[in-house]
């Protein structure tokens, strides 16, 4: 992409993974571009629930 992130963009990064005829799942998190990186943004635990 020539998409050029700049400071004070969000975003969010959402990998899966998905099995045929079973399911899946997906983690997302959102980050905010900073002057230094980026803050996640995401509060959310990522702690597996079966």
């Amino acid at each position: 992409s020539k998409l050029i992130l700049e400071k004070n963009n969000v975003l969010t990064v959402e990998p899966g993974l998905y099995i045929p005829d079973w399911g899946g799942i997906r983690i997302e998190d959102t980050v905010l571009v900073t002057e230094e990186g980026y803050e996640l943004l995401t509060k959310s635990s990522r702690e597996l629930i079966v």
